[in-house]
């Protein structure tokens, strides 16, 4: 089993406590993947329920990408099928903040190992990540090994925000 640091990074809070003012329950710092730098991963404190990610067999080529939800979101909410999962990450905000996003799958696990009692253990919960057109990729907590789901069937959708190291460090606590 992974074992996370519980102490804060300066100015932030211990991993599992709500971060005052930045919109949800803070989960750590996500490494650095394919050239971006590390940041600050806040899971959203509310997930949607029976949702599906897009249409089945209509392939999103753009929003592959195992590590960056944020640029796999955007590429969902701007392209010409509906995607539920990705519109209502994108769409929620919570304490003045609009800039959440579907994870990749890569933070959707990290979120989900350092805050396993914020996920629930008999669900489905989807990524931003698409495997093929008639696929994406999600996680499953109950030990169940699942990469991918059919993109209509219904899951659970948690949201997330990255604040960048550095601009966390530039912050007053």
């Amino acid at each position: 089993m992974i074992e996370f640091a519980r102490h804060p990074v300066a100015g932030t809070p211990n991993v599992g406590e709500y971060w005052e003012g930045q919109g949800g329950i803070y989960a750590g710092i996500m490494p650095d993947y394919e050239g971006t730098s590390p940041y600050h991963l806040v899971l959203s404190m509310d997930e949607a329920v029976d949702v599906k990610w897009g249409p089945h067999g209509a392939p999103d080529d753009a929003a592959r990408s195992q590590s960056d939800g944020y640029a796999n979101t955007d590429a969902l909410t701007r392209c010409g099928h509906v995607h539920p999962a990705a519109r209502w990450a994108a769409q929620y905000e919570k304490d003045g903040h609009g800039d959440f996003y579907l994870p990749a799958l890569r933070e959707l696990d990290m979120a989900a190992a350092a805050l396993p009692e914020r996920f629930s253990r008999t669900q489905w919960y989807w990524s931003s990540t698409e495997r093929t057109a008639d696929e994406a990729q999600g996680a499953n907590l109950n030990g169940i090994a699942l990469g991918a789901l059919f993109k209509s069937f219904a899951g659970r959708v948690r949201a997330v925000r990255r604040i960048f190291v550095s601009e966390a460090a530039s912050k007053p606590a």
